[in-house]
Order: structure tokens, then C-alpha cells, then sequence
């Protein structure tokens, strides 16, 4: 990979994300880019209180949700390593109150069905009105009653059923095993191993605290004029499932262990395994080349194949995806349940697959000068300067490409619209006017656009202009 063309990728993404956050009504977002191990951008946006104006920080905690079954899947795949148990070993053999369960289905359901969504286990049992924080996330005992209470949805091992009860579940056959509580199990055997210094299994009093950990306050939809605060809870049982706290960077270090040759955490072949496909999953929308391995989300951005997973948890939502060809993790934490974390990942890989696909020479110096981003009253463009050249790139909402222009160069600081859609001015000049190496303005097949921050102080004398 050109870590020339990289970097380019890496300032343009700064520049998209801060244009975007001043255009959604978000409260806050950090995104992170780790490329071998080395964090290329930690950057964040926005408020993690509004109502204390606390500025977001890169190093805030979010609830990540359900990045914890990744922790969990791992922790299992640890015990198989050591010969304490196996994947396909029926989970009524590390849990045996399930041997007496009235749903003798119960009995043919294994470790990897659990992993892999694919035991047909309830999503959330028959009252899960602790998301919405009108009860308490269930504890130990008021688990295993409703689980007692509860039968297979559908036959195990026939289609992906997402179940936050399955990863429940996995908690207990950790603490089986291992004959640990398994908070304190993942954060001997995963988050101290790999210094994770801002990572915890589950919510504590404490994290509420300003600063050093502090944890962003999550928000609810506009409701309907504004964002109401979200109480923070414990997950008690359902930790492995939904319970963790973390970072951007420290997600991207956690993550980066998660590949194939790292040496750290698992064997490679069992990180092979956990990355294979088991199931399709079914997205909103129809098919998104989406499936499910063993604790991870199996996701493709073009032709870019990666691994990780999502994680929605009241007022807080995130997502880290890692493309392990290229040594890529690419994470988002959003404070909002609303949030657009899912976005901001494939923004991020679309704009990244763009400047590697165009900027495979760094661009002459004189091209560089011309880019930035550029306003007047219809909208904005960025001008980017990649290796054959000048684009135009026009983005809206979370499309960060949606089209994308080429402009040939006539003369001096004069241009024309090479390549363009049927209802751009294709075949039109685009004239910078510099001075003093700055461009001041360019005029744009026919109309004039202004550096961001001219427009700025140039927009509310326009709007007030009559003729």
C-alpha cells in the first residue's frame, strides 16, 4: 500500500469528517485509522456532554457494546487452545441446568452455534425492556430463570439468529472453565496482555469522572426539539455480550492483535477460524456482502475484505472494521444511538480505495496548491490533487464520492471539466485565481466558489443581497 497515497487519504478524511460534523446534528464522534499497528489519525468531534460543554477527546470511553462478544469469542477460543474445552462440544456439558430444560432442543446446541449466532437462542428473552432502561439489565440468577423459562426460537444450527442471551451464555461457560469470574478472566488473558489501559468488561461509577477515564455521555434521538442524556447502567450478566467500555486507540491496538500474523492473543489458525464465514446475514435494504464468523461481522467495502464488529448501546453507537490485507483498522465511536458510526467506516475505506486507486505517484506541488474545499450558495466541492491530476469530488450526506469530477489542465491556473455527469458542465474551463501562491477563489463552469472559511464571512451578506 502507498503510504503516500495514505496519508493524502488521511487528510482528506480529517477535512470530510469536520465539514461533516458541522453539517449532522450529532452531539460527538471520534475516528480512528491504524495502518500496521501505527495510529495514522485519532481525531474527534464535537461534545461528549453537551449540557457541561466537555469538548470530545480522542481518548473518551464509549460503550462499545457488542464489540464485547469479539473479547468473548476470544476468551473461548483461549480455553480450546489450551485443551479445556472445545467448540463443538454442547454447551449442557459446562452448563448443566440446561440438561433439565423443557426444550430438549437445548441439548444438541454447541459452542460454535453459540459463537456464531447460529443456535437459534432468544435476542434478548421475553422482556428486554432493560435497553430501553426501564428495568435492570438482568443478574446471574434473574438470567438463568428466564433462560429456564425460554426454548429454542428456531432449530439450532439451520440460520443466523443474532442473540445477545447466546454471548450470555458463553460468559458462564468461561467462568466454568476457568473458574473465574469472567470479567476478571478477559481482563487477565486480553486487555492486560495487550496494555489496553482505557478497556473495561463493564461500567463502573467511576468512569463518569472528568478526566484521566472519563465516559462520553450517551444521547437519545431528537426528542423532538433536542437530545435528552442517557443514564449510564451495568450489564451485569450480560457483559460478554454488551458490556464494554473502550477507546478509539485502544480498539485499534485491540484489533490490530485480532490479525493473522500478529503473534498476540490467539494462534493464527484460530484466528482463521473465527474469521470464516458461518452464516449470511440479512441486512436492512436486502443483501450488503455481509456474513458472520465466529464473534465477527464479515464485511465487504468493494473489493476491500474485513472483519470486526458493531456495537449499539443506549446513546452510544460504534463501529471498527479491520481490512487485514492492508494492515487497516478503522474504528468510530459515536454518542448518540442515532450515531453515525456505520457511515463514517465505509466513508473512511471508500475514501481510502479512492487514493489508492488514483494516487499511485504523489501529485506535483503545482496541483497541491489548488485543493481544499470551496462554497457558495448551491453547495460545496473539494478539489484534490492526486497523481494524474486534478478531482473534483462532490459529497453528500455520509457519500463521501458520490461524484466525482476530472479536470484536464489547459494552461497556467486554467482547467477543464474533463469528465463529469450528463447534467455537470462537462467541457466547461474552472479558472483558479491565486495570489501570493493562495487561491482566492475559482471560477467554476460558470460560477464562482469561495475557500470554506471566505464563504463563511461572505454568506450572510449574500443571503441579505436583493436585485
Amino acid at each position: 500500500m502507498n503510504r503516500d497515497a495514505l496519508e493524502h487519504a488521511i487528510r482528506y478524511i480529517q477535512l470530510w469528517l469536520a465539514e461533516r460534523y458541522e453539517e449532522e446534528d450529532v452531539p460527538g464522534f471520534v475516528a480512528a485509522v491504524a495502518y500496521k499497528g501505527e495510529m495514522l489519525m485519532n481525531e474527534a468531534y464535537g461534545y461528549a456532554d453537551v449540557e457541561r460543554g466537555i469538548p470530545m477527546r480522542p481518548d473518551h470511553l464509549f460503550r462499545i457494546a457488542s464489540h464485547s462478544k469479539t473479547f468473548t469469542a476470544t476468551a473461548i477460543m483461549q480455553l480450546a487452545e489450551e485443551g479445556r474445552l472445545r467448540i463443538d462440544d454442547r454447551v449442557v456439558e459446562y452448563i448443566p441446568w440446561l440438561r433439565d430444560h423443557e426444550d430438549s432442543r437445548w441439548g444438541n446446541v454447541t459452542l460454535r452455534q453459540l459463537l456464531s449466532h447460529g443456535a437459534g437462542v432468544i435476542r434478548d428473552g421475553l422482556d428486554s425492556e432493560y435497553w430501553n432502561i426501564e428495568r435492570p439489565f438482568p443478574d446471574t440468577d434473574q438470567f438463568i430463570r428466564e433462560m429456564t423459562e425460554t426454548g429454542l426460537v428456531y432449530d439450532n444450527n439451520t440460520q443466523l439468529k443474532y442473540t445477545n442471551y447466546g454471548y450470555t451464555l458463553l460468559g458462564l461457560v468461561i467462568e466454568a472453565v476457568s473458574g473465574q469470574p469472567y470479567n476478571e478472566f478477559v481482563l487477565e488473558r486480553i486487555v492486560r496482555p495487550l496494555g489496553l489501559a482505557h478497556t473495561f468488561p463493564e461500567y463502573r461509577p467511576e468512569l463518569n469522572q472528568p478526566a484521566p477515564e472519563e465516559l462520553v455521555t450517551g444521547y437519545t434521538r431528537r426528542e423532538p426539539k433536542k437530545r435528552l442524556p442517557i443514564a449510564h447502567v451495568s450489564t451485569k450478566a450480560m457483559s460478554p455480550a454488551t458490556g464494554f467500555c473502550s477507546t478509539a486507540e485502544d480498539l485499534c491496538t485491540y484489533f490490530t492483535a485480532q490479525m493473522v500474523g500478529s503473534g498476540k492473543l490467539l494462534s493464527d489458525e484460530s484466528k482463521k477460524e473465527m474469521q470464516r464465514p458461518a452464516w449470511p446475514m440479512l441486512m436492512p435494504g436486502g443483501p450488503r456482502d455481509t456474513e458472520y464468523g465466529l464473534g465477527f461481522v464479515l464485511h465487504r467495502y468493494g473489493e476491500r475484505q474485513t472483519f470486526g464488529h458493531s456495537g449499539g448501546f443506549p446513546g452510544c453507537i460504534t463501529d471498527t472494521m479491520v481490512d487485514p490485507k492492508a494492515g487497516l483498522v478503522v474504528t468510530a465511536l459515536t454518542n448518540a444511538i442515532d450515531g453515525p458510526a456505520g457511515w463514517i467506516v465505509a466513508g473512511i475505506y471508500r475514501i481510502i480505495s479512492f487514493f489508492e486507486e488514483h494516487d499511485e505517484t504523489t501529485p506535483a506541488q503545482i496541483w497541491s496548491m489548488f485543493e481544499g474545499s470551496y462554497a457558495n450558495l448551491w453547495g460545496r466541492i473539494r478539489i484534490v490533487a492526486t497523481g494524474d491530476g486534478l478531482r473534483t469530488i462532490h459529497g453528500y450526506g455520509w457519500d463521501p464520492l458520490l461524484m466525482v469530477e476530472k479536470l484536464a489542465w489547459v494552461e497556467d491556473e486554467m482547467f477543464k471539466i474533463a469528465e463529469t455527469s450528463s447534467g455537470a458542465p462537462g467541457g466547461e474551463l474552472v479558472h483558479f485565481h491565486t495570489e501570493q501562491g493562495r487561491v482566492e477563489s475559482t471560477r467554476y463552469g460558470g460560477a464562482i466558489y469561495w475557500p470554506r472559511a471566505v464563504w463563511r464571512e461572505k454568506m450572510a451578506e449574500q443571503t441579505r443581497v436583493s436585485f
